[in-house]
Parts: structure tokens; sequence; C-alpha cells
């Protein structure tokens, strides 16, 4: 071992003088708002919309809801969402969504901020990935429900079930 360490010295790896950045990110309450994405819209939560997503495509859904809160809409309603997959996913904005009917897998991932409310139930691995916001089903959840939670509050209501929430800063469930 030591002829091995006498090896590292004589090919001068411990001699080399460290320089650039730190790694360490560093916050000050006065930057406030740097803290949103730069592409965040500035939305009314009081500004109400809502619209019939049965005949459309998931993209299209997807591209409305976006276009809905570039136009300042802080409540959005989405009915018949007839239990498409993948809606409501990379929402990076404060918004209040609502969907009024179940959703396939992968709904609302990849979301921070969102405060989702769903009125029927969920295929598997919704809300995965969330960072923050809340998520509540009002019916029946499947498996890897929140899967890869790094903040936010995520819950299925239904009378006599169990309601879970995750305690992101303790990192135990509730």
């Amino acid at each position: 071992m030591a002829a091995l360490e006498q090896k590292s010295f004589d090919q001068g790896l411990h001699s080399e003088q460290l320089r650039g950045r730190t790694q360490q990110v560093f916050f000050s309450p006065e930057e406030g708002e740097n803290y949103l994405y730069p592409y965040a819209y500035e939305v009314d939560f009081d500004s109400k919309a809502e619209f019939d997503a049965a005949d459309m495509e998931i993209p299209a859904i997807n591209k409305k809801i976006r276009e809905l809160m570039q136009n300042g809409n802080g409540h959005i309603i989405v009915k018949n969402p007839s239990a498409k997959h993948s809606l409501g996913v990379g929402i990076l904005n404060r918004l209040k969504l609502d969907f009024e009917g179940s959703l396939g897998y992968f709904g609302v991932g990849l979301i921070d901020g969102p405060n989702v409310r769903i009125s029927g139930r969920v295929g598997w691995s919704c809300a995965e990935n969330m960072m923050s916001g809340t998520v509540v089903i009002e019916n029946n959840a499947g498996s890897t429900f929140g899967a890869a939670i790094r903040g936010g509050d995520r819950c299925r209501q239904k009378p006599g079930r169990l309601h879970v929430r995750w305690n992101h800063f303790c990192g135990r469930r509730n």
C-alpha cells in the first residue's frame, strides 16, 4: 500500500492546486424575485377559465392549459379529461388546476407549484417528481402515486379511507 501511495506522490497528484468555483449555492431573502422560473407566468387566482377536453387530443389539452396560464388565468377547470394519459404535466407555475373527471397514467407529473384537484380516479405514477404544490385525488389512485416526490403535499380523499400527507422537511409520513 505504501508503494502505491508513493507512486501517486511521484506523479504529482497531491501537489496540484485546486481552483475554480464553489459548488455551494447561496440564497438571500432580498433576491426573492429570482426564485421563480424565468418563463413563469403572472396569474390572477381570481381569474377563472374552463374548457371541455372530451374531444381534444392530449397535446392540445396541455397546450390549452399553458395558453390559459399565459393569459393570466390562475384557476383553470378541465372538464371531461376522459382518463387520458399525461395531462397537466410539466407545470412550473403557481396555479389552481381542477380536473373534473379521471386521469390516466402519469397525470400532473413533473410539477412545481400548482394546486391540483382531481375529482375522479388516477392511473399509476400520478404526481411523480413533484417539487412543490398540492395534489388532491378524490377517488382511487393507482400504484406509485407520488413517486420520487421532492416536496409538496399529496393525498387521496375518500370517506373512511387513509389520508396521506408527506412531510418533506422530516422525510416521514404523517
